[in-house]
């Protein structure tokens, strides 16, 4: 079994003061053979603020300095979580051609209401008592995922946390789960699968898997195949949480390989 987590923070992002090098450390301490860095670059800050460019100075130094300290049988890989991407496709190319030839891998995601709701961040989004906007927080990420994947598809390599906004409504007591956008996830899962994408289990350091069994087989009953696995960890004890179980519910779900990616381009890894 390959151990890997490809969705990692550290103090590049705007929510960690992890240093890679401890990451990397935790990553070969848990066991791990390979780890991913894919820090926050947001189009729209926390309080719904335009954001037009990454640190990559200061990424690639932190990445240079993890890969020549990194424990031995550990690949270091360099990547990105480029969230709302469609809310300014220019900006979202520029910040990803910063990179050079250096990225290994891109994480689609979407954390904020775009376009209404004053493009604030769902996680300060009180939902409480409110199913209506759950639903609607939901139909929104779904509605730009589907425009990100369709006419940008170069903005990801792996689908990020699919149902991210129902993390909010669960935590305000809002009793919606994702079977109630059946539709509309497999429309979005049926073009990942069409173009060779991948879709990411996020185990959210561990607190995250039931939810999976059913997100998988919906993706493998579209022609899904490719499968990225992470913690989505912001701390060095949250590196691997999870990732051991997560690959047993892959494999379950009919999915003999996961995926990681290398210049963005597949390796496939056998369960």
């Amino acid at each position: 079994m390959y151990l890997c987590d490809v969705h990692t923070h550290t103090k590049i992002s705007p929510d960690s003061k992890a240093a890679l090098r401890d990451m990397a450390a935790a990553a070969a301490a848990a066991g791990l053979q390979e780890l991913c860095v894919t820090d926050h670059s947001d189009l729209l800050g926390w309080h719904g603020e335009s954001i037009t460019s990454f640190p990559w100075e200061a990424a690639l130094a932190q990445y240079r300095e993890a890969k020549e300290t990194a424990p031995e049988g550990l690949d270091l890989r360099l990547g990105i979580e480029l969230g709302s991407s469609t809310f300014d496709p220019p900006v979202a190319q520029a910040i990803l051609d910063g990179a050079g030839d250096q990225l290994d891998f891109v994480l689609g995601s979407f954390h904020n209401w775009i376009g209404a709701m004053d493009n604030i961040e769902l996680y300060s989004t009180d939902f409480t008592g409110n199913l209506d906007l759950c639903v609607r927080a939901m139909l929104l990420c779904l509605e730009h995922t589907r425009r990100m994947i369709r006419d940008y598809p170069t903005f990801y390599d792996s689908l990020a946390h699919i149902a991210y906004p129902l993390r909010y409504a669960a935590r305000d007591g809002v009793p919606l789960t994702i079977q109630a956008f059946e539709d509309p996830v497999r429309d979005i899962f049926k073009t990942v699968a069409e173009t060779d994408h991948a879709l990411e289990v996020n185990t959210r350091h561990g607190l995250d898997l039931d939810s999976w069994n059913l997100i998988l087989r919906w993706f493998k009953e579209a022609g899904g195949e490719l499968v990225t696995v992470g913690s989505d960890a912001h701390t060095p004890g949250d590196v691997g949480r999870g990732i051991p179980e997560a690959l047993d519910i892959i494999q379950a779900a009919g999915f003999h390989r996961i995926v990681t990616f290398h210049r963005r381009k597949p390796v496939f890894h056998n369960l």
